[in-house]
């Protein structure tokens, strides 16, 4: 792992993935292919690189506050129980203060498989 990590390169054979597809629940139409979730099947070289990266992203991201401080989604400790709780919480405090209370959400479908590489690896460089 030290030489994969020191050279940069992952031998060809611990590289490939078994993948399986599951099947979301509740979705009408099984014939569209958003209607799985592809599950990968790694070495276990491959995950610990993997978990590796991550934990340095995250340091990384957690570090030079990339990430706002309310974002729940990859933060260590927030949960979308944590989400729900903080937004139950604003509604009850603007009605007891009888005050307005908005909500905007919104889900990009497939951000990040649309999002351009070369700019996350842009913006990671800046910071």
């Amino acid at each position: 792992m030290r030489a994969c990590l020191a050279l940069k390169y992952v031998p060809r054979g611990r590289r490939e993935a078994k993948v399986t597809f599951i099947p979301k629940p509740v979705k009408i139409d099984y014939t569209d292919l958003k209607s799985y979730r592809p599950i990968s099947l790694t070495s276990f070289l491959l995950k610990t690189m993997e978990r590796m990266c991550e934990r340095e992203l995250r340091g990384l991201a957690l570090m030079n506050l990339l990430l706002h401080d309310k974002q729940h989604a990859y933060s260590l400790g927030k949960s979308t129980e944590l989400a729900l709780n903080q937004i139950i919480t604003n509604i009850e405090e603007a009605i007891q203060n009888k005050e307005i209370c908005l909500g905007s959400f919104i889900d990009i479908e497939g951000a990040f498989n649309r999002t351009n590489f070369s700019s996350i690896k842009g913006a990671l460089s800046r910071h």
